[in-house]
């Protein structure tokens, strides 16, 4: 199952998940815009989530 988020919101869930089933997703991660990518807290807390031409799309997947 995926759910669209808004980069706010994706940015909140992805630093207070305490759920390992729940990832949050994103298209544009290392210019990769065909595909999505998982995002880590620990690797990602700096990402640019308001940057909507470089990574615009976020989905929450529950795996």
């Amino acid at each position: 199952m995926e759910i669209n988020l808004s980069p706010l919101l994706a940015k909140i869930i992805l630093r207070f998940n305490p759920f390992t089933r729940f990832k949050v997703m994103c298209r544009g991660y290392n210019e990769d815009l065909e595909n999505f990518t998982e995002l880590v807290w620990e690797d990602d807390k700096y990402l640019d989530f308001s940057g909507k031409e470089t990574y615009p799309q976020f989905q929450l997947w529950y795996i």
